[in-house]
């Protein structure tokens, strides 16, 4: 049944819902009488059209205010948004999406299967591959165009993102000793029927409290989330985490308390990492998608920035010209692991930054392997050699400390009383004397 054949009636009976349907887009409109006739239970008392356009009414009338009101926003074609966006001033084209996704879910409509959103996206890639940015010089007509510079910039963040996560890896279990865990974390069904908005901020309320709880009890997490979207575009969380081996069990325990969903299939949602790379192509599989965000755990916000203007050996914040070179030949040698993230100070706890400086912060770090790692740290850094298993008090080796000695101008040895004999105050004894650690010869006989 088609939405034409039930629109005479609406219009004669609820005008008042027909003017809410008169800007939805007709397909919309026939997927919205389909499954409202396929869900309906046909009584003999009422005819076919005019139960299915009751039916259609009752379910209008559920949608949120917000929803309705946005109608003709999100029946817009690409090239009829850019024209509202010119008039309003606004970009809109997120905000359209988000609104035909809260529709979809609603008719439980997937992407494949919507075919305004296919026309609105492929419109919106034929305009992106004909706006030329950088011109041929040669032939205006051709160059760079939008979509071929977002897809490079794409190419290189994506390379990053891996680089850093890579980096991560390696000083979370070379360097701390932590175990690695991929975790796959869902909602339970009620939050599949509700808008896109409650969904991810009932599950991004879930993990931020397993996180508090880990701040509070002072558990170091370090990783990377994925946010994505299931088949019914309902999000879900991939997470690449590493945590100390002592205090895994009480990371899962609040992991499940947080997702009780979760309980049943726990060998799914918590599995040990045995393949790094894998595990990082599968979390960034849908890099550059709008619904997709990836985010790191533990590292400045500005990770990205920070590890790309090092890359290139350029200045960056308030970083020394020795910390930036030394962080720029570890990237570039692909040495030493997540050497380079101590070095470029790219922690969000300052405990750990502190780990690379003259005077280190053991907070994190156990005694043993990770110790000599940190001595390793400082004599790329510093240029020095020292031992922090044997003390906790840093040691300058031998070396460094004749050196230093050498150059301060300043030595002591055995003086003969002899030079003493005319110097004011210094008994005339017989026996032989010396004076120790005497810094310089007494001053000359008056005459």
């Amino acid at each position: 049944m088609q939405y034409d054949e039930i629109d005479q009636w609406i219009r004669t009976t609820r005008p008042d819902v027909w003017r809410r349907l008169l800007p939805l887009h007709g397909i919309y409109k026939n997927e919205i009488t389909c499954k409202v006739a396929e869900n309906c239970e046909f009584l003999a008392c009422f005819e076919e059209t005019e139960q299915v356009a009751m039916e259609v009414v009752d379910w209008v009338e559920t949608l949120s205010p917000d929803l309705v009101s946005s109608f003709d926003l999100l029946s817009q074609s690409y090239s009829e948004l850019k024209q509202t966006q010119r008039i309003t001033g606004q970009v809109l084209t997120r905000k359209a999406n988000r609104l035909r996704r809260n529709l979809r879910r609603m008719l439980e409509l997937s992407p494949e299967h919507d075919r305004v959103q296919k026309a609105f996206d492929d419109e919106k890639l034929a305009a992106s591959k004909s706006f030329i940015v950088v011109p041929d010089r040669q032939n205006p007509d051709t160059g760079l165009s939008a979509h071929t510079l977002r897809q490079w910039q794409l190419r290189k963040h994506y390379a990053v993102t891996l680089a850093i996560a890579d980096s991560l890896h390696d000083f979370a279990t070379g360097f701390l000793g932590y175990q690695g865990l991929f975790l796959t974390l869902t909602l339970p069904g009620e939050y599949h029927a509700c808008s896109y908005e409650e969904a991810k901020a009932e599950i991004s309320r879930r993990w931020k409290t397993v996180r508090r709880k880990a701040r509070e009890k002072d558990v170091l997490l370090l990783g990377m989330t994925a946010l994505e979207l299931q088949d019914d575009e309902t999000p879900h969380y991939h997470i690449q985490l590493y945590i100390d081996p002592a205090q895994r069990a009480w990371l899962e325990e609040q992991i499940l308390q947080a997702f009780p969903n979760e309980i049943k299939r726990q060998a799914e949602a918590i599995k040990d990492i045995r393949d790094v790379l894998s595990v990082s192509l599968y979390l960034t599989k849908d890099y550059g998608k709008p619904e997709t965000s990836l985010t790191f755990i533990g590292l400045t916000r500005d990770i990205r920035a920070r590890y790309t203007s090092i890359y290139a050996g350029k200045r960056y914040g308030t970083l020394s010209d020795a910390r930036i070179a030394t962080a720029h030949r570890l990237i570039k040698r692909k040495a030493f692991g997540g050497t380079a993230l101590l070095l470029m100070r790219g922690f969000s706890d300052e405990r750990l930054n502190r780990i690379s400086a003259r005077h280190p912060d053991f907070h994190y770090v156990r005694p043993g392997m990770p110790r000599v790692l940190t001595a390793l740290v400082h004599v790329m850094h510093f240029r020095t050699v020292k031992d922090f298993n044997t003390s906790p008090v840093s040691q300058t080796s031998m070396v460094r400390q004749k050196v230093s000695a050498g150059k301060t101008g300043v030595h002591s040895d055995f003086v003969p009383t002899c030079l003493n004999d005319c110097q004011e105050g210094v008994p005339h004894i017989g026996l032989p004397y010396e004076r120790l650690c005497s810094r310089s010869q007494p001053p000359p006989t008056e005459a």
